[in-house]
Order: structure tokens, then sequence, then C-alpha cells
């Protein structure tokens, strides 16, 4: 009955924790939901401010890494700004590193009622609804931007793409396309406005007015930029203009590194062995597995193998 209890306790627990998680707005709250599930879970002269702060901060820069990494699966470029790099570079195993520290100051507590283990179950869930919620305030500051140029009088706002979800267009831009008035040089200086607001949600910072600042900016995140023109219901000469900023794409189909990834993992159930044969790092490992799951809606090795076999993706002798 005692165990019973237990697991029921801990159910709830969890529970909570996710509806905190799931409830929040920003990277800043889902960190304070963290930490407060942390000092919940000590003692009272265990409650150390600067320890809980310290764990606040760093989880925050953890899920900006996160989201930064989701933006080049298949590691860092070339040429690219070397502390971006290394941030792209460790960015699973940094975030990792601070959900196991904030479960193991738990474990040692010593309370009954109080084990890391929950949090060590919510952490692909937490990463999830972080990422889900710079897209979300990026979409939303990307919409406002283009509102406040229309109203302006401004020259006419791009159609803002984000992970495949249009947010916004207007029969102007049919015409400016149409007359090629927009040629490479200006797409850029129309994208620098709208990257603002995106990094402005990342970095949380005030936003950056001069477009030297803007471009420097863009840089150090490692947005991608790329413009592409779109036809769509030819007959009415409806010309889009689709602005990606990202290279992710939500899609439930794997691209060929993926399913070179998961096939490894699900034919040796290690992660390193499929580091070690794809020739690619660790970390890499686990960001493409992190994309699988969400893809195939799995949570686990044996779940993904699975699916796999399912889909015609693995022999069953495997």
């Amino acid at each position: 009955m005692a165990k019973t209890e237990a697991v029921g306790f801990q159910l709830k627990t969890l529970a909570e924790l996710l509806q905190k998680i799931y409830a929040a707005v920003d990277l800043s709250q889902i960190a304070r939901a963290i930490v407060m599930h942390v000092r919940e879970g000590l003692p009272v002269t265990a409650r150390f401010p600067g320890q809980l702060d310290t764990i606040e901060r760093r989880m925050v820069m953890a899920l900006e890494d996160l989201y930064l990494a989701s933006l080049h699966p298949e590691g860092p470029d070339d040429g690219m700004n070397p502390s971006l790099s290394i941030r792209i570079s460790t960015a699973e195993s940094y975030y990792q590193n601070q959900i196991e520290g904030a479960a193991r100051m738990m474990d040692r507590s010593g309370m009954v009622t109080s084990d890391g283990s929950i949090l060590r179950a919510s952490a692909i869930a937490i990463a999830e609804a972080a990422q889900d919620i710079v897209r979300r305030r990026s979409n939303e500051y990307a919409l406002d931007i283009a509102r406040d140029q229309e109203k302006l009088g401004a020259p006419p706002s791009l159609l803002f793409q984000l992970d495949g979800t249009i947010v916004w267009s207007n029969h102007s831009l049919t015409e400016m396309t149409e007359q090629r008035k927009l040629d490479h040089a200006k797409l850029l200086q129309t994208a620098c406005r709208f990257a603002a607001p995106l990094c402005a949600s990342l970095r949380r910072r005030e936003e950056p007015t001069a477009k030297s600042q803007l471009r420097k900016r863009i840089s150090e995140i490692g947005v991608h930029l790329r413009a592409t023109v779109m036809r769509r219901n030819e007959s009415a000469g409806e010309t889009l203009l689709l602005l990606e900023v990202s290279e992710a794409k939500r899609a439930t189909e794997l691209s060929p590194r993926e399913l070179q990834v998961a096939r490894l993992v699900s034919q040796h159930g290690s992660y390193k062995k499929a580091a070690e044969i794809a020739n690619c790092s660790l970390d890499s490992v686990r960001t493409y597995i992190r994309r699988i799951y969400r893809k195939f809606g799995v949570s686990n090795r044996m779940q993904l193998k699975a699916r796999m076999i399912r889909e015609g993706l693995l022999s069953e002798s495997n």
C-alpha cells in the first residue's frame, strides 16, 4: 500500500510540474518552474538562494542552446562564430547536465517524498515545450512587425514563414514581386527587420535598431535567412515570397541522415555505437534522436524500433 501511495504521489508531482511547464510563455518561466520543483523537494535548511538562482540561469541558457542546435541538425557550419559553434556542439550534453545536476541535488536531500526521477523523466517534454514557445513567440513578433509596417504605409510586408507556419502576407507583395522590384540586397535588408523579433525572443534583450547590429545579432545566433518565390493559384496571378527563418522543418518523414541514425540506434541500442558508425558526435546523435522521437511520436528506443519495423524501415531480424 505504501508503495502504491508513493507511486501515486510521484505521478501527481509529475503532472503538476508538466502543467506548469506547458503553461509557461517564455523560457524564463520554464526555468522558474524547474527551480520551484527542485526547491519544494529540498529541506528548508538546504534551500540556498544562490544555488537555485544558478540552476535557473543555466537552465535558460541550456534551453536557448537546444533551440539553436535544432536549427543546425547537421552540426555547426564552417566559418561559424567559434562561441556559437561550441554552444551548438554541446547543446544536448549541456542541457542533460543541467537536468542531472538539479536532479542530483534532490537525490541528496534524503527526503522520502523527493528524488530526481521526476525531473529526469520530464527532460524531453521540457525541451520540446521550450522550443514550441520560441517558435510561437517568433511568429507572434513577426506578425506584429508586419502589421506595424502596413499601418505606417511602409513597403509591402513579406510573407513570414517559420517551421512551415505562414503568419502574414498581403496583395502589394504580389505586385512588388511581379514587377521584379525586390532584388537580393533589398530582400536581405527586409529580412533583417523581420529577424529582429526572433533575436529578441531568443536572447530576451532590447531589440537592436541599426542594420549592422541586426546583422551581427543574426550572425551570433546562427539564424539562416533564405528567400524563395512560390506560385500558388496561377490563374489569379498570385505570387508569394516566403522568407524562411531557420532550416528546421516540421514533418513526419525522416531525412536520410535521421533514417541512418534511427536504424543504427535501433540495431545497436547504443548512442555511442551509432555515433561511431555514422562518424558524428554523440551530441549530434542525441539531437537527431530528439527529432526522430518527435516525428515518430515515440519516447524510447524500444518504441522507436517497433515503429521502424512497422513502417518497413527495419527488418525484424535486426
